[in-house]
């Protein structure tokens, strides 16, 4: 017999000169591992449309979990990002109701640079994300095998004259912190 996975998508609107990014916090197995990050992110696929002056973003969770889906929520501005929490419970999704704004710093560079040595987990999930906040793409990195740790990490090339948003999520019991900045480079 055929098992039919049923998904779950929520909307919300982006004001004018707003683009929000939605990543599911998942934990990791195997956690007992001190070189296996205890979660890893997955950035949620989307569909848009204009509505008038705002965007509506449909996001969309393959498998929804009896326990809910844990989200962190991004909303890039201009000079800032809003970072928010949420959980996709059954038909509803939560949002926390103290969102934290977070200002950018500008990291002058004069020459390209890379930021390296990101610790991924067995099946290639790392645990900081980079974004690029004018376009809100992540900045994909180049993976390397270290012979020295006999790990797999990943090195990402930064722009100079360019500003970037690094965060990584941590368990802290049983909640969730956001660690989020940007990436000073020497």
């Amino acid at each position: 017999m055929n098992e039919v996975i049923q998904g779950k998508h929520f909307s919300i609107m982006d004001p004018e000169n707003v683009n929000t990014v939605i990543y599911e916090i998942n934990k990791t197995e195997g956690k007992e591992d001190k070189h296996v990050p205890r979660l890893t992110l997955e950035r949620l696929e989307y569909t848009e449309e204009f509505v008038g002056e705002k965007k509506k973003k449909t996001f969309y969770i393959d498998e929804p979990k009896p326990e809910g889906n844990f989200l962190a929520i991004l909303s890039f501005g201009k000079e800032k990002v809003v970072i928010n929490n949420g959980v996709l419970d059954g038909n509803k999704v939560l949002i926390s109701k103290k969102p934290i704004p977070f200002k950018f710093k500008n990291i002058y560079n004069e020459e390209e640079t890379e930021y390296k040595d990101f610790q991924y987990t067995p099946n290639l999930k790392r645990t900081i994300t980079i974004i690029d906040p004018e376009t809100t793409e992540e900045i994909k990195p180049i993976l390397y095998f270290d012979e020295e740790t006999n790990e797999i990490k990943g090195k990402c090339k930064l722009k100079p004259h360019k500003n970037y948003f690094a965060f990584e999520i941590r368990e802290d019991g049983d909640e969730f912190k956001f660690v989020g900045g940007s990436p000073v480079v020497k």
